[in-house]
């Protein structure tokens, strides 16, 4: 088997996620009309110790950097039996996130 370019032959585990998180957020961002769209989404496998046993948190705008919605990759997928599950998790935890952020209901922007 040859490949050619710089396509990857596969994706890792950590790409996949991140992969299917951009898309929930990309679609959360539509539903939102505008106020996300300068906020960026970081993936991190683990939160830092003094934030306890979190699945995601808001890092709020400072001078120089947009707002960020982080999600922490192992903590997320810790809580899922089944791809289906870890779609509905990701959905809903990104959801919570960006209604903090925009102040809207999770429920209006989840998938």
């Amino acid at each position: 088997m040859v490949f050619r370019g710089r396509v990857p032959a596969a994706r890792t585990r950590a790409e996949a996620f991140a992969h299917h998180a951009a898309l929930l957020f990309s679609r959360i961002r539509e539903r939102a009309g505008g106020p996300l769209d300068a906020v960026e989404l970081l993936v991190d496998d683990v939160p830092a110790p003094e934030a306890g046993l979190e699945l995601a948190c808001v890092l709020p705008a400072r001078r120089g950097s947009p707002a960020a919605v982080v999600v922490h990759r192992l903590p997320v997928i810790a809580r899922c039996e089944t791809d289906e599950e870890l779609g509905e998790l990701l959905s809903g935890v990104l959801a919570d996130q960006a209604s903090l952020l925009t102040g809207l209901d999770p429920d209006e922007l989840r998938d």
